[in-house]
Order: structure tokens, then C-alpha cells, then sequence
């Protein structure tokens, strides 16, 4: 007889095997592109400027060239992933990934030489960010769809907690190239076989319940991208993606400006990957009873406080508990892309509508650290940028405030 229930009424199972599908997640998250390259890239920008003389907006801008390289590789690995599945886009990706960080340093004597690396990267590691995760976990996990995504997304959390600490103990006992072979080092031994050997593409991949696919509703990518809906999420994710994501690589030297030691300034910026783990936590928890974009607005604009805190905070504890503030809206980002595609639109071509929405995201993040480098150089200081950055992110909120409620859209068997 042909089960209807989906498997994934399953998950409430401790031995559901979707719960070892999240916690491979949260390690593929941890090490991804973002922690990997936006994460460390502050902890190494001095010892560059001293080696190479080279200004704050000229390296950052191969975060913007890495960004746009990904944009223009993710609706073609959206199509990939909703076509082949997962798993069979992310091993390589997560393979070229650790091959091409470390090469970087062997191109770093030139900075077209950087840059070029820095755009390959880009291309190969799309398949390794949050875009294949989030799939993953959307076929998996239904009733606890938002708290999966949430507890995967906190992976990233944790790597942007942990990396600048780790590159900074490199650096102290070796030099910036041995940081580059670490990071790649740890993606080969630790994610890569994790990944290979765990994840499976559905339920229906394993010894479970079901034994049929599903067929998915919702959205074909051409029928969502002309919504309201999309446009008001990708455009308020793009905004906050500028500024939190665009922060991230400039907190480490713009706290070296304001005095703080090498290692107080990393610290701060761990402080920062732990509210973005327990917020990224926080939000999947709240999504699953609550309706999404409200959840965007309060966190994005804690954000905001946490911006305007930042534009003149001096002593230790202001410092820190700005940045606090800035890692709970970052940690709502990943999350609540992921949550309101499958929400809105359904899995049917899940994968290639978050593409999209993810190069918005990805949109904004290129810009950020290059617009920051470029103010610090043109003002000698952040000052006006976090202004700018706090008001643009109360407009981001203003526009989750106008999102419709949720379509219906279901999952059905035949």
C-alpha cells in the first residue's frame, strides 16, 4: 500500500536520520566560504598592509570580486542542485574551496594575481555556501523546517566565532601563509569526509519510512521573481547583507583604530560570531512559531542599535555589546533566507529561487567592504558609513513590515 505521509513526519524521531543530516550541516556551515574568507580576511589585513603597503580598500575589494563571482555563479548552481541534488554539487565545491584557499597565498605578491584567485574562488565555493544546506534541509524537515535551518546556520556562527581566533594563534606563532594552509587544511579533514559519507539528498535516500518521491509544489523561479514578495525580502536582505556582512571583515582593524590589542580585537569579533551562533539559533527556533518577517524586523533592528552604538562607542563594554548586537541581526540573515523562499514558494524550484535571492545577498556583501575601505580612506575613520549603516538598516525593516502572510503551498505524494 502507498504511504501519503511524507518521511518527514519522521523528524520527530531521535533516530530520524535527518538529524545527523543537521549536524554534518552545521559542520559544512562552519567551514564555508564565509567564515573561511570574509571571517579572517580582517585578522590578516595588517600583516598584508606591512608586508605589501597595499591600502584597506584595494584587498577588500577582493571580498567584492570573491561576492560577485558567487552572484553570478548562484541561480546556475541553484539550477544544478534542484536538478542532480546536493550532494553531487557540494563535494566538489567544498573540494575546489580548500584547493583555492590555499593557493591564495601564492598570489598574494600581486594583486591582480589575488584578485583573479580571489573570483575563482568565488565560482567554485557557491556550491558550498548555505544554499545547498538550506535545500538539504528543507526536504528533511518540515515542522521543525525553521529550527533545522536555524541550528545549521548557527555553524556559521561558530566558524566566525572561532576562525579569527584560530588565524589570530597562527599568526602568532607562524605568519599569514600558515593561516591560509590551516583553513584549507581543516576543510579537507574535517568537512569534506563528513560530508561525503553522511549526507544523503532525501529521505527517501535512506532506510526510512518513505518510499516514494515527493512530488514538490510551489513556484517555478521565473513565476517568483516577478512577486512583491521576492523583491521586498531580496531587496531588505541585500541592504542588511551591505552593512553586517560588509562590517565583518573591517571589525578587527577598525577596533585597532579605537586602540583595542590584536588579541582584545579578535575577541571582540569572536564575540560577535557567538551572537550570530546563538542568534542564528534563536531566530530558526522563533520562525517555526512565528510569522517570519516580524521576526526580520526585531533582530534587524537590534542590528541598527548595535550600529548606532558602534559610531561612537570607545570603552571596552560598549564596544563589545555593539558588536553583540550587530552578530544577533547577522545571524538572522541566513536563516530567514532560506525559511521565507520555502515558505513563499515552495521546494519545487527551491534551489534556484534562493540562488537568486542568495545573489542579493551576495549583491550586498561584495559592495560592503569596499564602500567601509573605501570611507575609512576618504574620512579616516567609520564614523559616517555606521550612521549611514544604521539608518539604511531601519528602512530594511520598514520593508519586511510590508511582506504578505504565507500562500498555502503542500507537499503531496502520488
Amino acid at each position: 500500500m502507498k504511504n501519503t505521509q511524507l518521511s518527514i513526519e519522521n523528524e520527530n524521531s531521535k533516530s530520524y536520520f535527518g538529524w545527523k543530516v543537521l549536524f554534518v550541516s552545521v559542520v559544512g556551515m562552519m567551514f564555508s566560504p564565509g567564515p573561511l574568507i570574509f571571517g579572517t580576511l580582517g585578522v590578516v589585513l595588517l600583516p598584508l598592509q606591512q608586508e605589501y603597503n597595499w591600502g584597506r580598500s584595494e584587498l577588500m575589494l577582493s571580498l567584492t570580486i570573491f561576492t560577485f563571482a558567487s552572484i553570478l555563479a548562484a541561480p546556475f548552481i541553484g539550477r544544478l542542485i534542484d536538478r542532480f541534488g546536493v550532494k553531487k554539487v557540494l563535494i566538489p565545491s567544498v573540494v575546489l574551496m580548500g584547493l583555492t584557499i590555499a593557493v591564495i597565498p601564492f598570489s598574494l605578491h600581486s594583486l591582480k594575481l589575488f584578485y583573479c584567485i580571489s573570483f575563482i574562488t568565488g565560482i567554485v565555493s557557491t556550491g558550498a555556501q548555505s544554499i545547498a544546506y538550506i535545500r538539504l534541509l528543507s526536504s528533511w524537515f518540515n515542522k521543525r523546517r525553521g529550527l533545522s535551518i536555524g541550528i545549521a546556520a548557527s555553524g556559521l556562527g561558530l566558524g566566525y566565532m572561532v576562525m579569527p581566533i584560530l588565524v589570530q594563534t597562527v599568526l602568532d606563532i607562524a605568519d599569514w601563509r600558515s593561516a591560509y594552509y590551516a583553513l584549507a587544511m581543516l576543510v579537507m579533514i574535517i568537512s569534506l569526509p563528513l560530508i561525503s559519507f553522511v549526507i544523503r539528498n532525501e529521505p527517501n535516500n535512506v532506510d526510512t519510512i518513505a518510499t516514494e518521491k515527493p512530488i514538490l509544489s510551489g513556484l517555478l523561479a521565473s513565476e517568483a521573481i516577478k512577486t512583491r514578495n521576492f523583491w521586498l525580502m531580496c531587496t531588505a536582505i541585500t541592504i542588511m547583507s551591505m552593512f553586517l556582512t560588509g562590517l565583518l571583515p573591517h571589525i578587527v582593524p577598525l577596533l585597532k583604530d579605537r586602540q583595542l590589542t590584536a588579541t582584545l580585537a579578535a575577541t571582540a569579533a569572536s564575540v560577535m560570531g557567538l551572537a550570530t551562533f546563538v542568534g542564528r539559533i534563536v531566530v530558526g527556533y522563533l520562525l517555526d512559531r512565528f510569522f517570519a518577517p516580524y521576526i526580520a524586523i526585531f533582530f534587524f533592528s537590534l542590528a541598527a542599535l548595535g550600529l548606532g552604538i558602534l559610531v561612537d562607542a570607545s570603552s571596552t563594554i560598549w564596544i563589545f555589546l555593539s558588536v553583540f548586537l550587530i552578530g544577533l541581526g547577522f545571524g538572522a540573515e541566513s536563516d530567514l533566507i532560506g525559511y521565507l523562499v520555502g515558505r513563499y514558494f515552495g521546494l519545487k524550484s527551491f534551489a534556484q529561487i534562493y540562488g537568486y535571492a542568495l545573489a542579493g545577498f551576495l549583491l550586498g556583501a561584495g559592495i560592503g567592504p569596499y564602500l567601509l575601505g573605501l570611507s575609512y580612506e576618504y574620512w579616516g575613520s567609520y564614523q559616517y558609513v555606521l550612521t549611514f549603516a544604521c539608518i539604511m538598516s531601519v528602512f530594511s525593516c520598514v520593508l519586511f513590515y510590508f511582506m504578505t502572510p504565507y500562500p498555502r503551498l503542500s507537499e503531496v505524494k502520488t
